[in-house]
């Protein structure tokens, strides 16, 4: 699994290459894990050279957006591979997650979902 990073105002971009599986979804969890640590709340996620998904890489993402949705960030995931598209249909993570079919409608999803659209008041920010 190759992952590629690329930062785009308040948008961090990933693109998942090759396989998603036991061997390499731990490795992905830690890396996505720590770029939240250090900041990140918008991640982009384009799937559309992803191989082959099993539970453990779909266990990495439902525990991704667990974790980026606990410090009120948001991630989306775009552009399935046909191999993965199958797989988050059979498994349901297509209902879990949305999946969007393009990288425009995914940062126009995640852009619109309100988390950075905020306002101040005198006691704290509130998300619109």
């Amino acid at each position: 699994m190759e992952v590629i990073k690329d930062k785009s105002s308040e948008m961090q971009f990933l693109y998942l290459r090759g396989r998603l599986d036991n061997e390499n979804a731990q490795l992905l969890e830690e890396n996505l894990s720590k770029l939240i640590e250090n900041g990140a709340r918008q991640l982009i996620i384009d799937c559309s050279q992803i191989e082959f998904i099993n539970n453990s890489g779909l266990r990495v993402l439902v525990s991704v957006a667990k974790k980026i949705l606990d410090v009120e960030g948001r991630i989306a995931l775009h552009s399935p591979s046909q191999q993965a598209k199958d797989i988050f249909d059979r498994t349901g993570f297509s209902m879990v997650s949305r999946i969007y079919d393009t990288r425009e409608e995914a940062i126009a999803g995640v852009a619109g979902s309100g988390v950075f659209s905020v306002t101040r008041d005198d006691r704290h920010i509130v998300s619109k």
